[in-house]
């Protein structure tokens, strides 16, 4: 079978092909699985045609995280939606970011847990991560009382960050140590929540 050359392939699909084919290796066998040459490779390209596309590994793997993160946010926002109250909704945001971490733990952990070295990755992070905290602090202001100031809003759900994703953190790192599972990580956090909102 005759292998595509570069120019096979228009600029977007060729990138698309790239990102589909280190999406996968990324996912099956986590970040020291990932090089620029088994990407080529799997994507049916040359290595010079995807250093047009991305400057080096790190920038793939940025692209691939914040691609995923965005997929996350949007599904999860939908399945949020679609819950009667606060309390169910917050519950159903547990779930889905442990679900995440589960499926995805490379992926979580650049996201969520690796500081990175470049400033314009790091602000696309953050950019991402607040358009996202927006949603679930009105979600907490919800289940607060009214009269509720906005920066305690924004203190707890700090907190309940912190203890979300440290239960992740020691779930994909320590599973045996701490005796955790899925659902034991998401009975804590969710008990470490109701403590949180109901504490005022």
């Amino acid at each position: 079978m005759k292998k595509a050359s570069d120019q096979d392939y228009s600029t977007d699909t060729l990138k698309q092909k790239i990102v589909q084919a280190a999406s996968h290796l990324f996912t099956s066998g986590g970040y020291d699985a990932l090089s620029m040459r088994r990407v080529a490779q799997e994507a049916g390209c040359s290595q010079m045609a995807m250093y047009r596309h991305f400057e080096n590994k790190e920038a793939l793997v940025q692209h691939i995280c914040a691609d995923l993160y965005t997929k996350f946010a949007t599904r999860i926002n939908a399945e949020i939606a679609a819950e009667p109250d606060a309390t169910r909704k917050l519950r159903r945001f547990i779930a889905a970011v442990l679900q995440f971490a589960e499926q995805y733990p490379d992926h979580y952990s650049l996201i969520f847990l690796v500081r990175h070295a470049d400033p314009e990755v790091v602000a696309t992070r953050e950019r991402l991560g607040q358009q996202f905290l927006e949603g679930i602090a009105g979600i907490v202001r919800e289940a607060l009382p009214p009269d509720t100031p906005l920066a305690h809003v924004r203190t707890i759900l700090r907190r309940m960050m912190e203890s979300l994703h440290g239960a992740a953190a020691l779930w994909i790192a320590h599973p045996t140590v701490y005796r955790l599972t899925r659902q034991r990580a998401i009975e804590d956090v969710e008990a470490i929540w109701h403590c949180l909102l109901q504490d005022q």
